[in-house]
């Protein structure tokens, strides 16, 4: 199949789905075309979440979690005004350092670049702390990579909430570029950093109690809303290695997508009960060849439901929103240098594109596995963007 006969395919996919919906339960017939944007507006709220369970290491205080909840919202915040990227950022304005802190790690990304700059730019379709929709919602925990936060991501996250599914994620304190908890910044790095690889795991898992004990308080935002037989664990780079981990030791988690996972050696896989979605950047110029090698190896070795999507010219930061920062920043954005071919140019795929294909089939997957919406077998049994990915499947 060519790229261009992708949509017309995916239309008659999502046509097929439709009419088998028609002799499934309920929440089959629910059944959208994945690539699309899905039918609910977009709350978003943040809030510090502390495990009590865990002291920090460097605090006298437990582990603090910076924590956005991305959710399904009422019909009402389609009026609503949208956030803004400061809005991700509790503090930002009251707390001393906090805006040089943000500014430095934009400065990461693009030289130059300011909160300022970016409020005139970045997108989001998320409305701050509006009414969380009536519905009892599948549960998605993401993790974040090494260095980064838990925002660079809404390309996906908040497509997951448009199309029902509640969100949390955390700034992993000492291995995210920075945080913001307790009124102070900080950074990544320090004692905390040491135990990066045991504490990333028992955040996710802390994730999930703490939304568990949300939805079960009334009067909370959340309460009656969560899914708890439903829950699902993702994550980014260190973040995919962390639900890999996971998935080990949380027998709550049902489903995990990893996206261009990278993080210590010698985790191989146990736990065959758990259907895997595995996504990679061949040109990937942060784990490179011998990360994405790891990947494939785990991929092959997975039993039950396993899927692989290889995004051919496609990098690191292609499974990040970092593109709102730069779209020329290389790695899978804009331009680059080919990890395949050493030190060949490389335009990278229209990051859009891999967006696209990216929500396309994390969506398919969790529909059809935290779900139960078997209409979406339909889409994952095939390679929908021709030349762009390999595609592998596996029972």
């Amino acid at each position: 199949m060519t790229l261009f006969q992708r949509g017309s395919s995916v239309a008659s996919i999502v046509a097929a789905m439709m009419v088998v919906g028609a002799a499934v339960p309920a929440s089959a017939q629910q059944l959208r075309n994945p690539e699309q944007m899905g039918p609910y507006p977009v709350g978003v709220t943040t809030m510090q979440l502390d495990d009590k369970s865990r002291p920090d290491a460097e605090l006298n205080a437990p582990r603090p979690l910076r924590t956005v909840i991305w959710y399904p919202a009422v019909d009402a915040a389609r009026s609503m005004p949208k956030g803004k990227y400061s809005d991700f950022v509790s503090g930002i304005n009251t707390v001393p350092g906090a805006l040089d802190a943000v500014n430095a790690q934009l400065n990461n990304y693009k030289p130059g670049l300011t909160v300022a700059e970016l409020e005139k730019t970045y997108k989001t379709v998320g409305v701050r702390d509006v009414q969380v929709r009536d519905g009892k919602w599948p549960l998605v925990a993401f993790s974040h990579g090494s260095g980064g936060t838990r925002v660079g991501y809404v390309f996906l996250t908040e497509f997951l909430a448009s199309h029902g599914f509640i969100v949390i994620a955390a700034d992993h304190i000492g291995n995210a570029n920075y945080t913001i908890v307790n009124n102070m910044v900080v950074k990544a790095g320090g004692a905390r950093a040491q135990a990066n690889a045991a504490d990333r795991p028992k955040d996710v898992s802390f994730l999930i109690d703490s939304i568990s004990t949300m939805t079960n308080t009334p009067g909370n935002r959340f309460s009656g809303h969560v899914d708890l037989d439903r829950i699902a664990a993702a994550g980014m780079s260190y973040g995919g290695w962390t639900t890999m981990r996971v998935i080990e030791n949380d027998k709550r988690v049902k489903a995990a997508v990893m996206l261009a996972p990278g993080g210590p050696a010698g985790q191989p896989r146990a736990n065959f009960d758990t259907p895997v979605m595995m996504m990679i950047g061949s040109e990937d110029t942060t784990i490179r060849e011998a990360g994405n090698a790891s990947n494939r190896a785990y991929f092959e070795a997975s039993k039950g439901p396993h899927y692989m999507v290889e995004i051919k010219d496609g990098g690191h930061y292609s499974f990040t929103s970092v593109d709102q920062y730069n779209s020329n920043y290389g790695n899978g954005i804009g331009t680059g240098k080919r990890i395949t071919v050493p030190d060949q140019p490389v335009t990278y795929a229209p990051i859009d594109l891999q967006h696209k294909l990216i929500d396309a089939y994390a969506l398919a997957f969790l529909g059809r596995y935290l779900r139960g919406e078997n209409g979406y077998d339909a889409f994952l049994s095939q390679n929908h963007y021709g030349d762009v990915i390999t595609y592998k499947t596996g029972k």
